[in-house]
């Protein structure tokens, strides 16, 4: 599914995307342009945010559409009312038009993002009842996302829409999806030639997490009974030496620390974030491990030692801003203030909420 705007084009001079690009503010790329059926398509990116492309069609009779994919990358989605404003601004000489009395920016607010990643993975797991294979509309590579491929991740068509978009982003960005074969192509476009109506899978939460963005929104990770399910399938395989990444190592030690599922053990949890930091990664685990350390647990004492030693593993804004706390308190050596204030910037640099706070009171 692509969501798409629409308009036409008052002037008759011929649309120069170089031109386009250098009045946009944002840095984009242009992958490739292709022509078809009378029409010019232009796909556009931006390097290491976009998981899929930015579609400009130009019919060359004054009709201009810009498009994103459902499964656009949250940033990708904020940018996308800016784009067709900035390509009606440079084609008509004025803003975007309303839609329904709504700027296009309205169209676009955050609440309407989250119904449209809905709708997307709705569509996603309709499909995935009655079909192997879902194919991103504008993706990068002519790739496909499988239930077989989520399970290997612990999710599966009754994980949250949250949980089942990020980790389709993490294999998107990884260039973990797999290409379809030809033979795959043709079987697929002859199975939905036609509509095919299916229920879609709901979710039902069996216990959630808190945890904050980086701007300090307060978020919701939700599991379901299927989800843990899975997770505790690949602790057994991994426990039995089967490879299984990081990222899925965490999530295994984050239902362990919050009891969800299975009996909360702080000592179980931290197994599971160790095993997720040497089997790389570095993100949240050592966060998280941080965390358990620094609060202690059911049946693991508190140690800011020990939880200074994990936060440096760590390259995520919230882990910086920690590194700081501990130089300011003196966690494992006397304190010192100019070395946390290094932290808190490095911390801040990365737009994190409570080094931003802690260096306008400093």
């Amino acid at each position: 599914m692509k969501y798409s705007l629409s308009f036409q084009c008052q002037h008759t001079h011929p649309f120069d995307i170089n031109l386009f690009l250098e009045q946009v503010e944002v840095p984009l790329l242009l992958d490739y342009i292709a022509e078809e059926d009378d029409c010019t398509y232009y796909y556009l990116y931006r390097k290491n945010l976009s998981v899929s492309y930015f579609e400009i069609i130009d019919s060359h009779n004054g009709h201009y559409e810009i498009s994103i994919d459902g499964l656009a990358s949250y940033e990708d989605y904020r940018l996308f009312p800016y784009l067709a404003d900035c390509l009606h601004r440079y084609l008509n000489d004025s803003p975007f038009p309303a839609i329904d009395g709504q700027s296009v920016y309205e169209l676009y607010q955050e609440e309407k993002i989250e119904e449209y990643i809905g709708e997307e993975i709705a569509t996603l797991k309709a499909t995935l009842t009655i079909a192997p294979r879902y194919y991103p509309m504008l993706a990068m590579e002519s790739c496909y996302i499988s239930l077989h491929q989520l399970a290997e991740y612990g999710v599966c068509l009754h994980s949250s829409t949250p949980r089942i978009y990020g980790y389709i982003h993490y294999l998107m960005r990884h260039g973990k999806l797999p290409q379809a074969q030809p033979e795959q192509l043709q079987e697929d476009m002859e199975r939905f030639s036609e509509e095919i109506q299916a229920d879609v899978p709901q979710h039902l939460s069996i216990g959630r997490v808190k945890s904050w963005q980086t701007d300090g929104t307060e978020t919701w990770e939700s599991y379901s009974q299927e989800d843990v399910t899975l997770l505790c399938q690949l602790a057994r395989q991994y426990q039995s030496g089967e490879p299984i990444e990081g990222v899925v190592l965490n999530d295994i030690g984050t239902i362990y620390q919050a009891g969800i599922g299975v009996e909360a053990d702080a000592q179980t949890a931290a197994y599971w974030y160790k095993e997720a930091c040497r089997c790389g990664e570095l993100v949240y685990a050592p966060a998280n491990l941080g965390d358990l350390y620094r609060k202690g647990g059911n049946n693991l004492p508190a140690s800011l030692p020990k939880a200074f030693e994990a936060y440096s593993q760590s390259s995520e804004p919230y882990a910086l801003y920690r590194i700081g706390q501990a130089y300011e308190e003196g966690w494992t050596e006397a304190p010192n203030l100019p070395k946390a204030m290094k932290w808190y910037e490095r911390s801040a640099e990365k737009g994190h909420h409570l080094a931003i706070k802690r260096l306008k009171n400093k």
